[in-house]
């Protein structure tokens, strides 16, 4: 729900930037228009880039011994590498970490 109306005050504040442009105002035009698109790009962004906990990849991935409790969720996790690409996934561990984690 925050998602939703942090893009839709970002979408009205470029609009308003891209009106003032239009309208003469250049200055603060610009600075609007650069501040809704930034702010709606990055939120756009968000939702691609950090991903929900994945499945467990098959193929040449290769678990890294790491694990940790997501402090989000507070379930344990496991992170996996694939050599080929550098790639990393994080997928919910089943047993939790030990003491020595």
């Amino acid at each position: 729900m925050l998602r939703n109306a942090i893009i839709a005050v970002a979408s009205l504040v470029a609009c308003a930037g891209l009106a003032l442009i239009i309208y003469g105002e250049r200055a603060g035009g610009w600075q609007m228009l650069a501040v809704g698109l930034i702010a709606l790009v990055g939120t756009l962004f968000e939702r691609w880039r950090y991903r929900q906990l994945s499945e467990r990849p098959d193929g040449s991935w290769q678990a890294t011994g790491e694990r940790f409790v997501d402090p989000a969720t507070g379930s344990p996790v496991e992170v996996f590498f694939d050599p080929r690409t550098g790639e990393r996934r994080y997928v919910a561990d089943k047993q939790p970490p030990s003491r020595g984690e």
